[in-house]
């Protein structure tokens, strides 16, 4: 029964943190900020750079999201495995993985995958918003595969 509250407050945590982690667009509330002057960058070069800054800064965002995914994909699996409830799918761990083996092979792929992802950003953002928005949604499969197993 501890095993599974832990697991819910890990789950829980990590969608508080994937709440936070994916931008949402300001409203203005106040009349006087709906009627303030906006501020134009002084040439094209400026606003393409905010522009860049902008899009650098959601896709990491993403990428967070993403790493957050993968955390509890892992946390999910090793809590299934010694539950003995389920085997795992991934041809590349086998049927019963360790969970060193699990916890170390999540750490280098979180690490080369963030890797991959900064080099991407900084020479196309848009590409990397796009390319962490993907690999949000295959990870974010996995765990709902997982939680349909695990509830």
């Amino acid at each position: 029964m501890g095993e599974l509250m832990l697991y819910q407050r890990l789950i829980a945590g990590c969608a508080a943190a994937l709440s936070l982690s994916v931008a949402s667009p300001a409203k203005a509330d106040s009349a006087e900020t709906a009627n303030a002057e906006t501020v134009w960058p002084a040439d094209e070069a400026t606003s393409i750079a905010l522009k860049s800054t902008a899009l650098k800064s959601n896709a990491l965002k993403w990428e967070i999201a993403y790493l957050a995914l993968s955390a509890i994909d892992a946390g999910q699996t090793i809590h299934c495995l010694r539950r003995d409830i389920c085997e795992e799918v991934n041809p590349l761990f086998g049927k019963r993985p360790s969970t060193k083996a699990i916890i170390l092979t999540k750490i280098g792929g979180g690490i080369a995958h963030f890797a991959l992802f900064s080099y991407i950003n900084e020479r196309n953002p848009k590409l990397a918003l796009r390319a962490a928005q993907i690999s949000v949604v295959g990870q974010g499969g996995a765990v709902l595969l997982n939680a349909r197993i695990m509830f």
